[in-house]
């Protein structure tokens, strides 16, 4: 009997590697297209500098291709064993599900577990370190860190918008003048602009022409019906501050950068001073939910292998992809009320877990019976 756990337990780990590079390699070249584009066209950075920022993705990458990897194995090994009437076979000489499916839960929860530490510290540290390191390479070819379609938020009394970029043109900028109390008192929208550094001084100058501008009232800026017309200009130039911006990173650090222990901290201390931490509590549950997702996409996927009984890699991975959707498409629902505690947000983040877990019990059930 110890033949059959290890046969099982080896398909599994092994299908589980693969899984894992694919979704890996999907997720990561999506990210690599959008943060570093600029840098492999103009060829202005080296492939270590290239190898550094595909590093620090890579924990954000895994805490999203873990799970979606552990329910295709699943799909895909039971698929397969349960085509090829294996699972008959075991069946008929007094081999029981449960004893079939053991070591592929058991080896979600080792996977879980990674997840965790993933999703608690490693994922955090390198999130921070990626934002930190992409400012200071921005001194060398800023273009990465202006993002197009985000609102940029790195440079201290401003905020940057740019719609599109080619090369070292952006086009449609709006640009965004902070008080002490980051409220908007100015804006400035451009055609278009060139983006140069001076990589001594650490300044990222922005060139932008055709700029029309308003100003906001000081006492009332979020009232648009006091905002008056600014300036005018057919060419207005910018200088803003890298140091700064990096000194400004590296102590204003988002609840997304924090390591697990960091995040208690930070609740204990918001509740100490008669806070609700609404939006800290939910980055501690999507992480350790994140992590739980290994095993409840196991058991989901399972059942579904065997009723599916289908041995090609594609019917699995599409299967899994649209599962993969359907749950973070809820967590990020939970995500979009975690300011409003009375909605449960925490409830609903954790309740495609708790479905997915029961549903897979429910169809294990089904199969034992048949």
């Amino acid at each position: 009997m110890r033949i059959l756990p290890k046969y099982i337990t080896r398909q599994a780990v092994i299908t589980l590697f693969f899984t894992i590079g694919v979704f890996t390699f999907v997720l990561l070249l999506a990210r690599i297209l959008k943060q570093l584009s600029d840098m492999l066209v103009n060829g202005k950075v080296g492939l270590e500098v290239v190898g550094w920022f595909v590093l620090l993705m890579m924990p954000n990458i895994l805490s999203f291709s873990l799970p979606m990897a552990m329910l295709a194995t699943a799909l895909l090994v039971f698929g397969r064993m349960s085509a090829d009437n294996e699972i008959t076979a075991m069946r008929a000489n007094g081999v029981s599900l449960g004893q079939m499916v053991a070591p592929v839960i058991l080896l979600a929860t080792v996977t879980s577990m990674l997840c965790l530490f993933i999703n608690t510290t490693v994922a955090p540290w390198c999130r921070f370190k990626f934002k930190t390191f992409a400012i200071d390479e921005a001194s060398k070819n800023p273009m990465p860190l202006l993002e197009e379609g985000m609102y940029i938020k790195d440079f201290p009394g401003y905020v940057i918008y740019v719609s599109r970029k080619k090369g070292n043109l952006i086009e449609d900028v709006m640009l965004y003048t902070l008080d002490e109390s980051n409220n908007v008192v100015s804006s400035l929208r451009a055609e278009r602009g060139i983006v140069s550094v001076k990589p001594e001084e650490r300044k990222l100058l922005l060139d932008l022409y055709n700029v029309r501008g308003d100003l906001r009232d000081p006492k009332d800026p979020t009232n648009i019906h006091k905002i008056r017309p600014g300036t005018t200009a057919r060419r207005y130039p910018i200088e803003l501050d890298l140091s700064r911006a990096l000194r400004q990173a590296r102590a204003t650090r988002q609840l997304g950068d924090l390591v697990f222990s960091e995040l208690q901290e930070e609740i204990r201390g918001l509740r100490k001073r008669g806070i609700y931490p609404a939006a800290a509590l939910m980055e501690a549950h999507q992480r350790v939910a994140g992590a739980v997702a290994c095993v409840a996409f196991t058991l989901i996927g399972i059942p579904l292998g065997i009723k599916t009984s289908r041995r090609e890699t594609s019917i699995g991975i599409a299967i899994s992809l649209g599962l993969a959707v359907a749950y973070y498409f809820v967590v990020v629902l939970a995500n979009t009320l975690k300011n409003r505690p009375y909605l449960y947000p925490e409830a609903i983040l954790w309740s495609p877990n708790l479905v997915f877990e029961l549903l897979g019990l429910w169809l294990l059930w089904r199969v034992t019976r048949v």
